[in-house]
């Protein structure tokens, strides 16, 4: 069921007359810290000497008039001109990082939260990445990008950690804020762009490089221009790890009674919640192999037209390793399953089962994708754009039965093959002088195939003996959008602009209990958008947007039904399906400001306040039922700003970030009424990186700490986990990196990255690696 116009109207106008007093109640302890990182910047700005050197002052001056964005008004622009919060992690900014996912190289950017499998550090899995924007939860809430094609799969909205072929990204756009209005839907965060290098920037490179938990990985890039007009731009990239022993812990809470098996061995620690608990074993290191491939074909069809076409292809697979029990038993040998006592402390006893040891694998994830751009220029100006791209997602997992051990049993193997193919065409139109008015449509179908099967030996896809369920669905969407940049005043640039989106869906679902169909529906979501800019001085540019956007219902959240252990053992929880669910939906108002020197110096600040609405949570219908509904409600208020500081020694700079968040909780949830006034989950409070980067000469080096506040988990949405250094807690931590290149000469470089450098223990859900070494050579050809 749709909203009707008058709710919508109700919405938008409590919005904009509530965003006013937001912003004013960020006082308190808000507009301190406000106040604090602008006097920061401005104090900076004029404590700072003007460039020691001529070539730091041009570089920084070539940097501020190179960083030129697209995907803030699809027009390309002056990062330091458009009305949006923008940050552009450029070539020289991922070169300087130890990037192994396209975690790695947002990690600093302000109000971008990543973690777990986002990252390089620990084993690849779609499902243990978050990619959290401006406090508002998860990836699916973000639009991901490559060269303007959503990569969001059609399963959840998630995005494969592997599927983007970091080795020939030019630079990465992170436009922070609800873009609906533009890009339709995922939007609400805001949107992350992959942008591929140019084949006019001509590169032959290979690059090789082994580290700690054994890694091992390999690269190339080939980028060229051919006379006639063809352009190549391919790369390859490989990476293998036998993954971390320590990460995943066995940790089993104690009951009354008397056991059968004495033991000794265990380790006492707690649980999450702070709950007595014994540390009993090592669930074994999950070893994986990540790799990706892209090439892209780029023509020159004369001075007016370019035809870009391509593929590009990632997957990663996790493997699986004997677990280590601590528990020895009477005759000395360890003890997987029983139950389990300590003679010495009585009565207490443990249940344990061999599939306590297991971990969710073998896993498998894999991108396909096929892409075709057409670019037209008329006599006038006029811009004519056609994009057409299609992926195909597959993602597969195995779980073991709970009588399963790491040598035998059943279990269940879960196949969701899904597609998505994408239609964009615009128009940027100059009107006179002064105004662009970009129009444009914009077409998705997608699918998935969702299939789960029993398996009489579960780490065996070859042992499948029966088809226990399945469900299939269905999406269509069309949107048409338009947008007018217009230069008002003086040295004033207004953007207005909406978008409305039409979807409809079907699915069906088989299992056990029969066939049910669940007919067409459709809905519609209208996003507005209006945001300025203006430009106070050569340095200083001040700026405000209001926007609104929405993420659809995922089709694994419309048509998917499936079972998971209930906190009663023995008994299992039916997630049914939701095929009524509506979009989420905010809307946000931010303001800010902007500061760049020609020596280099630069600062940003915004302040931002957001209202979500429609928030899909899980309502207990009976003790073995849930169903997923649109009863939440949340607000987030928040601020976010970042510094460069040339420091008066040559090619050495200062940098540093801040994400704070005063206000991230839920006002809303008619699912779990408990959960009012807690604050949202896998979103920090607080996030800040302090480092220095340094380029001169043959030498390159970065050294940064970063630091992160507790979060509560995915499914912690009554904030009970508040214990930290235990398994399964998100600890607030700070972590050195390091990392230092030498360019022996044009032709050969290598580098040397530690990552952290401390050796600090701490725990994201899994304990985090120690210290750890990469080091990798690069010849140029």
């Amino acid at each position: 069921m749709t909203d009707s116009p008058r709710r919508r109207d109700i919405f938008f106008a409590d919005m904009f007359a509530q965003s006013h007093s937001r912003v004013a109640r960020l006082g308190g302890a808000g507009l301190p810290l406000l106040a604090v990182a602008l006097s920061l910047a401005v104090v900076l700005s004029l404590a700072s000497a003007p460039a020691s050197a001529q070539t730091e002052a041009e570089s920084g001056r070539a940097a501020a008039l190179e960083s030129v964005v697209v995907t803030a008004t699809r027009s390309p622009s002056s990062a330091s001109g458009v009305p949006a919060s923008v940050t552009v992690v450029g070539e020289r900014d991922i070169e300087e990082r130890n990037v192994t996912r396209f975690g790695d190289a947002v990690v600093e950017v302000p109000g971008v939260y990543v973690r777990g499998a986002a990252m390089g550090a620990t084993f690849p899995g779609s499902g243990q990445a978050v990619l959290s924007m401006r406090g508002i939860p998860r990836t699916p809430r973000t639009l991901v990008m490559i060269d303007g094609l959503p990569i969001n799969n059609a399963l959840s909205g998630g995005v494969n950690v592997a599927g983007i072929a970091l080795e020939n990204v030019e630079r990465i756009e992170v436009v922070r804020g609800p873009f609906s209005a533009l890009w339709g839907g995922n939007a609400m965060g805001g949107v992350v762009n992959f942008i591929t290098a140019s084949p006019d920037k001509p590169l032959a490179e290979l690059r090789g490089g082994v580290g700690s938990l054994g890694l091992r990985a390999g690269s190339g890039v080939l980028r060229k221009r051919f006379e006639g007009g063809l352009g190549i731009s391919m790369s390859f990239g490989y990476r293998e790890s036998k993954g971390d022993a320590d990460a995943e812990y066995v940790v089993k809470s104690p009951g009354a009674g008397t056991a059968t098996i004495p033991v000794s061995g265990a380790i006492p620690t707690r649980t999450v919640d702070g709950a007595p608990a014994w540390w009993v074993g090592l669930k074994g290191a999950r070893p994986w192999t990540q790799s990706n491939a892209q090439a892209t074909f780029d023509w020159k069809l004369g001075d007016a037209t370019r035809m870009t076409a391509g593929f590009g292809w990632g997957e990663y697979k996790v493997g699986y390793s004997s677990p280590t029990s601590f528990l020895v038993g009477p005759s000395g040998t360890p003890v997987f399953a029983g139950s389990v006592g300590f003679p010495e402390i009585a009565p207490q006893r443990i249940s344990l089962l061999e599939s306590d040891f297991l971990t969710p694998t073998p896993a498998f994830e894999r991108d396909l994708r096929v892409f075709a751009t057409v670019e037209h220029r008329f006599t006038g100006g006029s811009v004519l754009e056609a994009s057409l791209g299609r992926l195909e997602h597959r993602f597969t997992f195995v779980q073991a039965g709970r009588t399963a051990g790491h040598e035998s049993g059943a279990g269940t193997l879960t196949e969701q093959p899904n597609d998505r193919t994408d239609l964009d065409v615009s128009l940027r139109n100059p009107l006179g002088k002064s105004t662009i008015l970009t129009t444009g449509f914009a077409l998705n179908h997608s699918t998935l195939d969702r299939s789960t099967q029993s398996l009489s030996y579960w780490r065996d896809a070859g042992t499948a003996t029966a088809l226990t369920g399945s469900s299939t669905g269905e999406s269509d969407s069309a949107a048409l959008y338009v947008q007018s940049e217009t230069d008002i005043l003086e040295h004033g640039r207004l953007v207005i602009g909406a978008r409305y989106d039409r979807f409809s869906t079907s699915g069906s679902i088989v299992d056990t209990s029969g066939t049910q169909d669940y007919p067409n529906r459709s809905f519609g979501r209208l996003s507005p958008k209006a945001a300025f800019a203006w430009q106070a001085s050569p340095e200083v540019t001040l700026r405000t947007s209001l926007g609104a956007g929405f993420r659809p219902p995922a089709l694994l959240d419309l048509y998917s039904r499936f079972t998971v252990p209930g906190s009663v053992a023995g008994r299992l929880v039916l997630y049914d399906a939701s095929p009524d669910l509506q979009p989420e939906r905010v809307v946000s108002f931010d303001a800010g400001v902007d500061y760049a020197r020609a020596d280099g110096l630069q600062a940003s600040v915004t302040a931002f306040a957001q209202d979500l609405r429609d928030l899909i949570y899980r309502r207990s219908i009976t003790p073995t039922l849930t169903r997923a509904e649109n009863t939440g409600e949340a607000r987030v208020d928040g601020i976010e700003a970042s510094l460069r500081v040339p420091t008066g020694v040559r090619g050495l700079r200062a940098i540093g970030s801040l994400t704070h968040n005063f206000r991230y909780e839920i006002t809303r949830n008619d699912a779990v009424p408990a959960t009012v006034g807690k604050q949202l989950t896998d979103v920090p409070r607080t996030m800040w990186s302090l480092g220095a980067e340094y380029a001169s000469g043959p030498w390159t080096g970065l050294l940064v700490y970063r630091h992160v506040s507790h979060v509560f988990g995915s499914g912690d949405d009554l904030n009970q986990n508040t214990t930290e250094g235990v398994f399964g807690s998100y600890d607030s931590y700070g972590v050195a990196n390091l990392k230092v290149g030498y360019r022996f000469n044009p032709r050969l470089a290598a580098s040397l990255s530690v990552d952290n450098l401390t050796d600090r223990e701490y725990f994201v859900f899994n304990r985090q690696p120690g210290r750890t070494v990469y080091a990798d050579l690069s010849y140029r050809f």
